[in-house]
This record gives structure tokens, C-alpha cells and sequence, in this order.
């Protein structure tokens, strides 16, 4: 995992799901309104302390009314894995999306990754969101962890609510750790 991977795959699955059917009715605070990415996962060893970043599947607006993120929790996060930020980028700044990476993107591609709060994340009616969002963490302890979905708080039509988001992703960490916010080129990060 020594440069970004792009969204094809994923993009591919999200179409397939957003078509199938409307969002679910509210149940307390509970609503599907952005589509629930199925069919991908993903497996990459990473080293202990490394800044890693992992992309949310695209944001695809399953309803007649603009979605903002509020904000983005890692569901069952272990005790070892530390969140950095929680961002929000433009693809027209970035260029593709990102379904991990390593280094913490702002530090070290900064005329590409401009970081916004997740609230600036809008996602139009009945389309495809112009923000990615990215988690960037560090795990201290040698071992295997899950990042199966994560919990997406949200607005949409004067409503809050919530929903899980799959994002099925197992990391192995090993030994050793590798120094900084940037352990690798700039040119495995930047795009």
C-alpha cells in the first residue's frame, strides 16, 4: 500500500447499489440516505505508528433533499488506533478519491489537500457528492484490527440522524515503526 489507491472499484459497487431502492423510513435517528457501499474489501499490512488514511466509499445521495456530514466515528475503534483528523477534500482539488494511503496529506502534498471540517461535506439530492472524506489514524500496538464500517452523522431536510457506512478493511500491524507524518516519498503520496 505505498501509493493511493483510486475509486474504481468501489464507484462500480455504489452504482449498483444506489439503483436498487429509496432510503429507509425513519426509525428514531436512524436513516439510510447516503448509499451503503457492499462487495469491497480490503487487507493491508501496515507498519505501527505509520499515519494512515482511509477513505469513505463515495457519498451517493439517496434522497430529494441535500445531505451534510456532521460528522464520522470509527464503529468498535480499538483502544490502540488514534485518530489524527477526520477531513473532508474536493475532488476537483485532489484529482480521485482515495481508498487508502499513507503520510498525513496535508503535510505532505499541500497544494493538492486542502482540508475542510466534515460539515463541509454537502452532498446534492439524488447525486454524487463533489467531497471525499478521509479518516487518517495511527495504530501503537503489533497486531490485526477491523475498520468494518464506520458511523456517519448527518442533516437532511431539518432532520439529524445517523447511519453506518461499510468499509470492511482489516490492517496487520508489524514492526517497525516508521518515522514521521511522511514515511515514504512525497511522490508514492502526491497524485
Amino acid at each position: 500500500m505505498r501509493q493511493l489507491l483510486v475509486y474504481a472499484v468501489v464507484a462500480g459497487a455504489l452504482a449498483g447499489a444506489a439503483g436498487c431502492s429509496g432510503p429507509a423510513p425513519w426509525r428514531g435517528s436512524e436513516r439510510v440516505v447516503l448509499a451503503v457501499q457492499t462487495g469491497v474489501t480490503d487487507g493491508p499490512t501496515i507498519h505501527r505508528d505509520e499515519v494512515i488514511d482511509t477513505g469513505l466509499p463515495p457519498l451517493h445521495n439517496l434522497t430529494g433533499h441535500p445531505v451534510r456530514l456532521l460528522w464520522v466515528k470509527w464503529v468498535h475503534q480499538p483502544a490502540a488506533a488514534h485518530i489524527i483528523s477526520v477531513y473532508a477534500y474536493t475532488y476537483a482539488d485532489v484529482g480521485y478519491g482515495i481508498v487508502g494511503g499513507e503520510g498525513n496529506l496535508p503535510v505532505a502534498c499541500p497544494s493538492q489537500f486542502h482540508p475542510s471540517p466534515v460539515r463541509a461535506a454537502v452532498t446534492p439530492p439524488h447525486a454524487d457528492s463533489p467531497w471525499m472524506v478521509v479518516i487518517t489514524f495511527s495504530i501503537s500496538k503489533l497486531g490485526t484490527y477491523h475498520m468494518k464500517r464506520v458511523k456517519l452523522g448527518y442533516v437532511t431536510d431539518g432532520h439529524r440522524g445517523w447511519q453506518y457506512q461499510n468499509l470492511d478493511t482489516t490492517f496487520t500491524v508489524v514492526n517497525p515503526p516508521l518515522p514521521g507524518p511522511v514515511p515514504i516519498p512525497r511522490s508514492g503520496i502526491c497524485g
